[in-house]
């Protein structure tokens, strides 16, 4: 939105970045997983169900 208190070759000289996604739910997916390690998924006493929640979560966001 243009704005008349903001210098606008602030706008034109500065970097622009931005990170896309992998494309697909299976590297998503993957993505998602590679930046878990063990003992963050076997931090829980209910192992099985806190890694069907991980999984679960990790899937809509993968999805969304």
């Amino acid at each position: 939105m243009p704005s008349d208190f903001f210098p606008v070759f602030v706008l034109q000289n500065g970097v622009k970045l931005t990170t896309e996604p992998p494309r697909g739910i299976k590297a998503n997916m993957r993505r998602t997983y590679n930046e878990f390690d063990a003992d963050f998924l076997d931090s829980c006493k209910k192992a099985k169900e806190w890694r069907k929640l991980v999984f679960g979560l990790s899937f809509f966001h993968a999805t969304i």
